[in-house]
């Protein structure tokens, strides 16, 4: 899938099993360079979340109509949606230039493969970089992440069943005699 042929592994690898596993391994990018045949990474299209951001307007970056993107995408969304569709691409841990967060799910350019040496279409149904982010951008929501989202509980105390009460609720003021420790410091 998103591998690259000729890329052996380096002083850099790390096995199957180890806990810093990545299943891809990133090669080593140069400069952009037109004579560069359209099979070498540097010459496949790059992507970054914030084009599909419904909430970024084109001049923060967004590339797709406002009605076709779609709420903050991650880069984990847009991987999914990639691997479904069997697209060769290499996620690098980039930031996008016009990006004002700089938290985890923001970080990430993909670089897609979009033509091959001959300069044929590596798939004729998407021959732009326009169509792959549309496709993006309309799968995104049909993701299991998006359509059942994990309920986030407010309640602390639901993590254990709810048995479980603050130490201070679970003693009355009257076993400690109303006094607490003295506190040191500033008054």
């Amino acid at each position: 899938m998103a591998t690259i042929a000729g890329v052996a592994p380096g002083p850099g690898y790390v096995a199957p099993g180890h806990p810093h596993y990545q299943h891809r391994q990133i090669p080593r990018l140069g400069p952009w360079n037109e004579n560069r045949s359209h099979d070498e990474p540097e010459r496949w299209i790059c992507i970054y979340p914030a084009y599909l951001n419904s909430k970024k307007s084109i001049k923060d970056g967004r590339r797709i109509p406002a009605e076709k993107a779609i709420d903050t995408p991650t880069y984990e969304e847009i991987k999914m949606v990639l691997d479904e569709a069997k697209f060769d691409y290499i996620l690098e841990r980039k930031f996008y230039s016009r990006e004002r967060r700089k938290e985890p799910p923001y970080i990430g350019r993909f670089r897609v493969h979009l033509k091959d040496k001959e300069g044929e279409f590596v798939k004729p149904e998407f021959q732009t970089r326009d169509s792959i982010m549309l496709f993006i951008a309309e799968k995104i929501p049909e993701l299991k992440s998006r359509t059942n989202p994990k309920p986030i509980e407010t309640n602390p105390w639901a993590l254990y069943g709810g048995q479980m009460q603050p130490a201070a609720a679970a003693q009355p003021a009257a076993a400690t005699g109303g006094h607490g420790k003295k506190k040191k410091g500033r008054k």
